[in-house]
C-alpha cells in the first residue's frame, strides 16, 4: 500500500485547489487555466495545469491533481 501524503503533498495540492473555481468543473485544460488566471494564480500553479492534457474533461480537483501525476492518498486512484 502507499504510504499517506506527506504534509508538503497536502500543501501542494491545497494550493492547487485554492485556484480551481467551481465554475471551472467540469472543464478542461484552458477551463482550469482561465479560472486560475481570474483568481490570479501564482506562476507554480500555471505551470502545473499547463501540463495537463488538452483534450481531457476534469470533473474534480482530485482528477486533475491525479492526471499531473501525484500521489493522491485515495486508494481507488492507485
Amino acid at each position: 500500500m502507499e504510504p499517506e501524503l506527506t504534509h508538503d503533498e497536502i500543501e501542494a495540492r491545497g494550493s492547487l485547489g485554492r485556484y480551481i473555481p467551481m465554475a471551472s468543473l467540469p472543464g478542461d485544460r484552458d477551463d482550469l487555466m482561465a479560472g486560475a488566471s481570474e483568481l490570479n494564480a501564482p506562476d507554480d500553479v500555471l505551470a502545473e495545469l499547463e501540463r495537463l492534457p488538452e483534450d481531457k474533461l476534469f470533473e474534480t480537483v482530485s482528477e486533475v491533481w491525479a492526471a499531473l501525476g501525484h500521489r493522491t492518498g485515495d486508494a481507488a486512484h492507485r
